[in-house]
């Protein structure tokens, strides 16, 4: 979803609500090199046929695994705090981009480990057939209910199934987008039944970061979109997002992003916002 001649394709796994936001295929013959802005999710990028991706990081050691070979054609990947850099030659890729309860629930590794980290999911099983299955089913669509019926399965059969589905008290839509369908979410987490120790230990596991710097984040993304959709300036929407001041805005744009909320409205954009062409 980076550069703006791409083609996108998106798909609502309605049976997975409140632990996948969206499944979507995107594809693109334009070489790009792009940040995509901390999402505070958990995705699954599956590299398909006709992918060249040069490089792709996250972690300031700068991690460089690329699953571009025939045994490493996926990858996870949570970026909570940190920016995504990624460049390509040319992406064929589904991107399933799940809230961070999925860490548990599917992948069945706590948030706080896989944090601002991409990697190779060997928890999930039969990863060679699920690829020869992608790259060989017709439609975008075919492939998205097979992912679907594919991370169901998983779910009903993990142990953290019925603890997962217990910690969700309400889904809201944080932002519907100007792509039909695209839609990203946020968690209510009931925290009336806890101490506040355990609350701590529940957030590691499940959201990898404390409660109130999950909600922190859902308002940098707040702003994010208030930035590009609406006509106010900072003081109008810092106020509007119950930041203190237009300051406090900055200093926690500036820590997600690592801009100014100024140098992002500069920048050039993708096909959506969370994304910053380099060149």
């Amino acid at each position: 979803m980076a550069d703006k001649n791409s083609e996108i394709e998106i798909y609502i796994p309605q049976s997975l609500k409140g632990i996948v936001d969206m499944i979507a295929q995107h594809k693109s013959n334009t070489p790009c090199h792009f940040l995509a802005l901390p999402n505070s999710k958990v995705e699954l990028l599956f590299l398909l046929e006709g992918s060249q991706l040069e490089r792709f990081y996250i972690d300031k050691n700068k991690s460089q695994f690329l699953p571009n070979d025939s045994s490493q054609f996926v990858m996870a990947l949570s970026s909570q705090t940190r920016p995504v850099e990624a460049r390509y030659k040319s992406l064929n890729a589904i991107n399933v981009s799940m809230n961070p309860v999925a860490a548990m629930a599917i992948l069945e590794i706590p948030a706080s480990e896989i944090k601002d980290l991409h990697f190779e999911p060997t928890t999930l099983d039969n990863l060679h057939q699920l690829q020869d299955t992608l790259n060989s089913l017709p439609t975008f669509q075919h492939r998205a209910q097979y992912l679907e019926k594919f991370l169901l399965a998983r779910l009903n059969a993990s142990r953290y199934s019925e603890q997962t589905l217990g910690k969700i008290t309400t889904v809201k839509t944080l932002h519907s987008g100007s792509i039909p369908s695209f839609i990203e979410t946020e968690l209510n987490f009931d925290r009336l039944h806890y101490s506040s120790s355990h609350m701590r230990k529940l957030c590691k596991e499940w959201l990898g970061v404390t409660y109130n710097e999950y909600l922190l984040h859902k308002k940098f993304r707040k702003a994010m979109y208030a930035i590009n959709y609406e006509n106010h300036s900072l003081t109008e929407i810092a106020h509007n997002l119950d930041f203190y001041d237009s300051a406090h805005l900055t200093r926690t744009f500036k820590r997600f992003a690592g801009m100014t909320p100024k140098a992002y409205q500069n920048s050039q954009k993708g096909l959506i916002p969370e994304f910053i062409i380099l060149e």
